[in-house]
């Protein structure tokens, strides 16, 4: 019993000394003043999330299999407003944080064996609780995150259950945001060329390219008469950006059109 009580003191004294060296060397150590400055100084981005789940249950087997989980991330990069901010600050604190550290790098110990005597603190001892605090009195802001997208499936009888899942980094999805932006862009573009070259074909050109080809399918050779209607064809399908001029149109039955669809020959 004695020996733990023994032990005890000297543990409390032990503990008494360590934090007064602690708060010694803070007080005195211009390096650690400087940092205290330079956090005064530095403004980072805080209270945001940054971790985003998202999650899917598929029906089927088949559909759990062809989903893809791009699909799931691709949809919340372009609608959730919550998760764009995140990366956002992510981002911006990334970009404050790199000046930080070049300045924090910047701040070294100036203190010298002389002065640490003064304050009865070893020297190698001074620099190492130096180093400890500082490292402490660091910023550490939000400069990761994670966006977790799941998909489930769970048979009806509940005995078989499969689940798939995918990470993405928060600071990647402005990035990602930009480039689906382009695509839905792109995309626009394509559905506004697509609906110019259609109105295109006007009843006048409709009947003027019959008229050339003989009111005959030009696949098969045969004519109203024959009982089939006859469609005027874009030879490379509109969707494959084709055009609507007499050089890409024919004359086609109804058979041979569906039987086409929009493949190229």
């Amino acid at each position: 019993m004695e020996i733990i009580l023994v032990a005890l003191i000297l543990l409390g004294i032990w503990m008494i000394f360590h934090v007064w060296q602690e708060n010694t060397v803070k007080e005195s150590s211009e390096r650690i003043k400087k940092l205290l400055e330079l956090n005064e100084q530095t403004e980072f981005l805080d209270g945001f999330r940054s971790e985003f789940f998202y999650d899917v249950n598929l029906s089927t087997k088949p559909k759990f299999d062809r989903f893809d989980l791009n699909t799931l991330y691709d949809d919340a990069v372009r609608k959730d407003e919550q998760l764009y901010n995140s990366a956002s600050n992510v981002l911006k604190n990334q970009q404050i944080y790199q000046d930080y550290q070049q300045k924090t790098a910047e701040l070294e110990s100036t203190i010298t064996p002389e002065e640490s005597k003064k304050i009865h603190i070893g020297y190698k001892k001074y620099k190492i609780i130096e180093e400890k605090l500082f490292c402490e009195l660091m910023k550490k802001p939000i400069l990761t995150g994670s966006v977790t997208c799941v998909a489930n499936y769970r048979s009806p009888k509940g005995r078989n259950s499969y689940s798939k899942r995918k990470e993405y980094a928060l600071n990647k999805v402005l990035e990602r945001y930009e480039e689906l932006k382009q695509i839905d862009a792109n995309s626009q573009t394509e559905m506004a060329r697509r609906s110019r070259e259609r109105a295109l074909m006007t009843d006048k050109l409709r009947y003027s390219i019959l008229k050339r080809d003989g009111f005959r399918c030009q696949i098969c050779g045969r004519t109203a008469q024959d009982g089939v209607k006859l469609h005027v064809d874009h030879i490379i399908p509109v969707s494959k950006g084709g055009r609507t001029i007499p050089s890409n149109l024919r004359t086609l039955c109804e058979d041979c059109n569906l039987g086409k669809s929009d493949e190229l020959e």
